[in-house]
């Protein structure tokens, strides 16, 4: 893979200081902002398409083979996530959120440690497989792919800072189309489960390849001088501990319904969650592209209209959203999966309370406290979040049934944006809450009223399509009325997006400048 862009040397591409070929330094303010845009719509969009694929893939996979096999693989799965987890560290965050661009130096001595951690943990996975036979086995090739993965850091920290999301999508989706292709064929062939698990490798070093290809850097070569990155360590693991939280968050839940509510809950409470994915892929576009947005702008009167701007329109845009989700849940989850479902409806409107109130909060503010280099207040929000979760859902499983999953994370979201507005409060004058208080009584007025159409329409799909539309017309008329202006400003954003999105004129004449 060539050093340079388009195969010229580094000495050709201003390399004179160390650093490899950025599109970060010399951008305007409106030039991030229109990026930033673009990503939005570009990340969204990609997880939608996404989302679809690997679902066609699953129905397709599932047929040829059985649960236990689907069982192994996702044992494979926790691993390849906790080496992930293990083997970034937060430092790549580090270096996105610094003001200076990365030295090639800087870059290649984080792809050495990477890759050293990786093929430690795949070294370490081997060997624990040759005693232990099939289960270990799938898991330590899943495992082996992530040098692979190691080898994409640098390049995706460059494309980060810089807001090319089209660049990265671009990866992304090819991994995609690369792994389920590889794992449909495979099965289909009769390899059964180890075609899922060769094509976790194949999706791996397909990114590496296409991401030497994309990134102006190429593949950056490791280097063994880990002092380079050693004042990054402090923030990457308090960065990084905010995912662990989540993570272990996620599985001590599940759990703990698992043992108190039996398999049964368990299952209700994992559909509600994948029914939440779909505001959770908007929410997940804007928390990605705050961070480097925010890295860049963050000081002074910059920083305090960006963070109200995006409680405004998150508020507004996620409140429409979830609005639907709720109003329509009582016909949409039997209509959709079936009746023995119904019952995971009355999870929905808690959850849709809780990202209406936390994600708006937090999109609008975690990356601010990133970039700012407060990762500590991130941290603290997501523990004691974790924590009241856990601790409201679990008493209350019992007399509340799975409903109690639900209010829990409303409980959860409204003090984990309390923790972070209070810390974003000491730096910034923001108005945070105000905001969100129309969008919420509204959004609860809306699904209410979208409740009782689909409900007392018989709750089927055509009776919970019905209760969406009622809710989104209640939601959009009230606000309309209530705030004109960030109704406006939010409908100005999102075209500005798609615009954003589709427009290659200025990334095309920054490849024709370099």
């Amino acid at each position: 893979m060539p050093d340079g862009v388009h195969g010229k040397p580094p000495t050709e591409v201003g390399m004179d200081i160390g650093r490899p070929p950025s599109e970060d330094e010399a951008l305007s303010a409106g030039e991030l902002k229109r990026r930033a845009k673009a990503g939005v719509f570009l990340v969204s969009t990609r997880g939608l398409v996404i989302l679809l694929i690997g679902f066609a893939g699953n129905v397709i996979v599932a047929r040829l083979l059985n649960p236990a096999d689907f069982g192994v693989v996702a044992i494979g799965m926790s691993f390849v996530l906790f080496a992930g987890l293990v083997s970034d560290g937060g430092l790549g965050a580090g270096l996105i959120r610094r003001r200076e661009p990365p030295s090639a130096e800087e870059l290649g001595a984080l792809s050495a440690l990477q890759l050293l951690v990786t093929l430690a943990m795949t070294g370490l996975a081997l060997a624990v497989a040759v005693p232990l036979g099939r289960i270990a086995w799938v898991t330590a090739v899943m495992v082996a792919s992530m040098p692979f993965v190691a080898l994409q850091f640098p390049g995706r920290i460059l494309l980060e800072r810089a807001l090319l999301y089209r660049r990265l999508v671009a990866v992304e989706m090819t991994q995609v189309l690369c792994f389920q292709g590889w794992a449909v064929g495979t099965v289909a062939a009769g390899f059964g489960v180890w075609g899922l698990a060769t094509a976790t490798v194949v999706r791996a070093l397909t990114g590496a390849l296409v991401m030497g290809f994309v990134c102006p850097a190429g593949l950056v070569r490791p280097r063994l001088e880990f002092r380079l990155i050693k004042p990054l360590v402090g923030f990457g693991l308090r960065f990084q501990a905010v995912n662990a939280t989540w993570l272990l968050r996620d599985q001590a839940l599940n759990l703990s319904v698992a043992a108190l509510g039996g398999a049964a809950r368990l299952g209700l409470w994992t559909l509600a969650k994948r029914l939440m994915e779909m505001p959770y892929l908007v929410l997940q576009s804007l928390w990605r592209v705050s961070f480097p947005t925010m890295s860049r702008l963050h000081e002074g009167d910059r920083a305090t209209g960006l963070v109200q701007q995006s409680v405004d329109i998150a508020s507004v845009g996620m409140g429409l959203v979830l609005t639907v989700l709720a109003g329509s849940a009582p016909g949409l989850v039997p209509g959709l999966f079936g009746a023995q479902w119904r019952e995971v409806a009355v999870i929905v409107p808690g959850a849709c309370l809780g990202l209406a109130v936390g994600g708006a909060v937090s999109v609008a503010t975690q990356g601010y406290l990133y970039a700012v280099g407060d990762a500590q207040a991130v941290l603290r929000a997501s523990l004691l979040q974790a924590l009241v979760w856990l601790a409201v859902a679990l008493p209350l499983l019992e007399p509340l049934g799975v409903a109690s999953l639900g209010l829990s994370w409303a409980v959860a979201g409204a003090v984990e944006a309390l923790m972070l507005g209070r810390a974003v409060g000491r730096r910034i004058q923001v108005h945070l809450f105000r905001p969100l208080l129309a969008p919420v009584l509204i959004g609860v007025c809306g699904a209410s009223v979208g409740w009782t159409v689909a409900a007392r329409g018989g709750g089927t799909l055509w009776s919970g399509i019905a209760g969406g539309g009622c809710a989104a017309a209640v939601f959009t008329v009230a606000m309309t009325a209530v705030n004109r202006r960030v109704v406006r400003q939010t409908c100005a954003f999102v075209a500005d997006s798609v615009r954003a999105a589709l427009s290659h004129t200025h990334e095309e004449a920054g490849e024709r400048r370099r």
